[in-house]
């Protein structure tokens, strides 16, 4: 017997982050995998649930959807994943929602909630949020409304009741992820998917400067083993068959060597023949372990290097300086079929014009040793809940209200306005690209200037038609 109908989303995220003002309601491409989490824990638990991506989506039509929705489907309770880059639009959701139905249930969660959930608490018409990993606390927040319990005794989550903002008990991080269901693919998959993203652990021992995640997993990695990992792989190889290619998405899927060892021998051991990728950390890295991953299928593995600047470097908490960067370049010089992607981003607190030089040069330097793909340097962005954020506040040119506001999430333009940090963007990318690949990149460029010539027109000539910082 059903207890209830659920609805699960993710709204538009900001039409300043849509890459190249492509957009899309297919699910064509990725999907949030969180949602899936989710999606899987309450159908486990008997509900009827509805589950949609709008975050490709253009705002109005995220809200004629939702509305469409709600009045056809007529969920009893709706939960909202919200990033910072998707919360104006989760605004007008919520809002459009109780002007429907007030009895409808609304519960967040995600980053952006976790951080700001007293503002969002004070200022919307929501009734609880959950705080951080919420596949737990939302099953039982569900199990309470369905019985018109008091939620009070629930775990890891914050309400109002009258005037005052209750936060609970903190929930206990699961440390044996392997007994969680496999996310809920078919929610998404169809034939046109052929990249399947997955998560083989939970968290992050660091704090980088920029970063929030720390919020949800309090630092705390949490593994899966080989055997469980593997096994989902194999259910998706089987199941969709269409599938190319499945990335590791963990925010530190390399940190046990010996743990990526033993995935990629499970994989060769079991016959799988597909291709992977996965974002890793620059340290710890072993010939070993890239041994296995290119004999298991492993063709791209991705790189958070940041900045060129070792003054720099050493201010973001990333624990990683140049020398290891060109370590695991030198090994990864043996493994040809293992392509290396890089992250840049330009606008730390410290950036110059001649540290973006020192990012040009030391990129150049790795580039001899391996090539490496993915050019660009992101400016920053200002999250809620991080150490840039909280320097911005302390110089008085930002404060909590901007995130209630439907204003856009900002760069960081203390230093630097906008407009600069474009440039420096720009400086990166070219250069970097002209030195490693000259014609072949420039003949790539114009093919996707004709793709998609208003978004190159502005990202390049205009600077930044529709980015901006604080105001």
């Amino acid at each position: 017997m059903k207890k209830a109908r659920i609805f699960l989303a993710e709204a538009s995220l900001e039409e300043q982050n849509i890459g190249r003002g492509e957009h899309s309601e297919s699910n064509n491409a990725h999907y949030p995998v969180g949602l899936t989490y989710l999606d899987a824990a309450l159908r486990r638990n008997g509900y009827e649930v509805l589950t949609k991506d709008y975050t490709l989506w253009r705002e109005f039509r995220c809200l004629e959807d939702i509305r469409n929705v709600v009045e056809t489907f007529k969920p009893q309770f709706i939960g909202f994943s919200v990033m910072t880059m998707t919360r104006a639009s989760t605004f007008k959701a919520i809002k459009l929602i109780k002007s429907i139905d007030k009895n409808i249930k609304i519960a967040l969660g995600g980053i952006h909630p976790n951080v700001m959930y007293k503002q969002l608490l004070e200022n919307l018409e929501i009734d609880a949020v959950c705080l951080g990993e919420g596949d737990e606390s939302l099953v039982e927040l569900c199990d309470a409304w369905v019985k018109n319990k008091p939620i009070g005794k629930i775990k890891g989550i914050a309400f109002k009741k009258g005037n005052n903002v209750i936060v609970t008990a903190q929930r206990e991080l699961r440390r044996d992820l392997n007994n969680i269901p496999f996310p809920s693919y078919d929610i998404f998959m169809k034939p046109e998917i052929r990249h399947v993203l997955m998560i083989t652990s939970r968290g992050c021992p660091n704090k980088c400067t920029f970063c929030c995640l720390d919020i949800l997993s309090r630092r705390l990695w949490r593994p899966r083993s080989p055997k469980n990992i593997v096994d989902e792989v194999e259910y998706v190889v089987k199941k969709y068959p269409w599938v190319e290619r499945i990335e590791f998405i963990d925010d530190t899927f390399t940190l046990d060597n010996h743990r990526v060892i033993e995935i990629c021998k499970e994989i060769i051991k079991r016959g799988i023949k597909i291709k992977f990728q996965c974002q890793g950390r620059i340290k710890p890295v072993s010939r070993e372990m890239f041994f296995w991953m290119e004999k298991a299928g492993f063709d791209q593995i991705g790189f958070g290097i940041e900045t060129g600047s070792r003054k720099i470097l050493a201010t973001i908490n990333k624990g990683i300086t140049q020398e290891d960067c060109v370590n695991a370049l030198k090994i990864l010089r043996e493994f040809k079929k293992l392509k290396v992607a890089k992250y840049l981003i330009v606008g730390l607190p410290g950036e110059t014009w001649e540290t973006v030089t020192e990012t040009i040069d030391f990129i150049k330097k790795l580039q001899r040793i391996k090539r490496m793909e993915y050019f660009y340097a992101s400016p920053l962005w200002v999250y809620p809940g991080t150490a840039v954020y909280e320097l911005a506040k302390s110089r008085g040119v930002i404060d909590d209200s901007y995130w209630i506001s439907d204003k856009p999430c900002p760069l960081f333009t203390l230093e630097h306005p906008a407009e600069e940090l474009i440039k420096m963007s720009n400086k990166i990318a070219f250069e970097t690209m002209l030195a490693q690949e000259g014609i072949l990149i420039v003949k790539e460029f114009i093919k996707r200037v004709i793709k998609s010539p208003k978004y190159y027109i502005k990202r390049f000539l205009v600077g930044t038609t529709n980015l901006r910082g604080f105001s």
